[in-house]
């Protein structure tokens, strides 16, 4: 392996593992938690096997920076009538617990009270002995509400996260951090002819829609009425065109793609409607044009191993991508017989905005009055 990208090691207890053959380590915005499988052939150099269990705590790292810290998984063992043996290891980041486990608020009568969005995922994660990295300070008040017996711990943190605009994903060293989107540069990025190996775009409009309209429809009786009286289109709309798919109206002679979307809340928002759909466009837009670069190195021109949620540089001419600044949203570190490369997804920082979200429905002049002051936090 190339000195620039460094060993992978696997820590294990006080033991330290590395000559693998086969490595593939993969992290990202919406891989939560982070994974590894680690595979060497024969018998370990200098030992008899592999000295790992399942459930072990574990720490990799590539040189010394550290990318997956959580357990091993699974220990397989295979062997081949010519004698030889086979042994693969794999294992995930420590967050996989709120992935995986039910959400445990025993004593609270499965209730979380209003609160700050930090304070709340800090309770959650605090059951399975994840710290958490708010890096994007305490986000909003959450409304009280009941847990759903049956959701697990990340079910419910999403939907806080994405309350606050937060984006959560799991940090090299096993803790949950909560960030903003796109807030670091690389410090180089990916070149055509110089270190992209291979490169694929996937251009879509099968997803897209000229007119996104969100409705909101009113669960109050008297409400109804109301409106009825007034209009015969009584229900609250909010709308945001693409004309680059085509025409905002029907009868133009252009193509006409509407989508229609019930916004999520019980009570009449109009700004929160009119966020609903144009994240929905906005995600539609950025997820139509996803690009997958194989590199020829693990790190940036820095040294830097890549990291999802960091703005890289694409320079791809050939696929129509002169020059652009998107979003790292996805690396896998790969070893095999085509030697050490990383593939990463990237795509435009709209594609992963967060969902806007009510997660109790009150009034909109509530929800405002709610909102913190500006100055310190309480």
């Amino acid at each position: 392996m190339p000195s620039r990208d460094g060993d992978v090691t696997l820590t294990v207890g006080d033991r330290q593992l590395s000559g693998w053959q086969e490595i593939s380590v993969g992290i990202g915005i919406e891989r939560m938690p982070g994974d590894f499988t680690l595979l060497v052939t024969d018998t370990f150099p200098g030992e008899a096997a592999v000295p790992v269990q399942p459930g072990m705590e574990c720490v990799l790292q590539i040189g010394t920076d550290t990318v997956v810290t959580g357990y091993v998984d699974r220990y397989a063992v295979a062997v081949s009538r010519r004698g030889g043996t086979a042994i693969k290891v794999t294992g995930r980041g420590r967050c996989q617990d709120l992935v995986d486990c039910s959400a445990y608020l025993r004593g609270s009568a499965n209730q979380i009270r209003a609160s700050r969005a930090r304070a709340v995922i800090e309770r959650l994660a605090a059951v399975y002995g994840i710290e958490v990295d708010a890096r994007a300070g305490d986000g909003e008040v959450v409304p009280q509400f009941n847990v759903i017996l049956t959701e697990t711990a990340w079910d419910i943190i999403d939907r806080i996260a994405r309350h606050s605009d937060f984006l959560a994903h799991e940090g090299p060293d096993g803790r949950l951090v909560l960030a903003r989107l796109g807030a670091d540069r690389a410090a180089s990025g990916f070149k055509e002819g110089v270190n992209v190996e291979e490169a694929n775009v996937t251009r879509s409009a099968d997803k897209r829609y000229s007119l996104y309209e969100a409705v909101f429809m009113p669960v109050e009786t008297l409400g109804d009425v109301a409106r009825a009286t007034a209009s015969a289109d009584f229900n609250t709309r909010a709308s945001a065109p693409d004309i680059s798919i085509g025409a905002a109206v029907p009868g133009s002679g252009r193509r006409f793609r509407p989508l229609i979307i019930v916004a999520e809340v019980a009570q009449n928002d109009p700004a929160f409607i009119q966020r609903r759909v144009e994240w929905e466009r906005a995600r539609r837009l950025g997820r139509s044009q996803a690009v997958e670069v194989v590199a020829d190195s693990w790190r940036d021109a820095a040294g830097a191993l890549w990291r999802p949620n960091t703005i890289a540089r694409v320079q791809l001419p050939t696929l129509g991508l002169p020059d652009a600044d998107w979003l790292i949203t996805e690396v896998n570190f790969e070893l095999g017989r085509s030697g050490t490369r990383a593939r990463l997804t990237l795509m435009p920082r709209e594609a992963f905005q967060p969902q806007p979200i009510i997660l109790q429905p009150f009034d909109w002049q509530v929800a405002e009055a709610l909102r913190p002051a500006s100055g310190p936090t309480p």
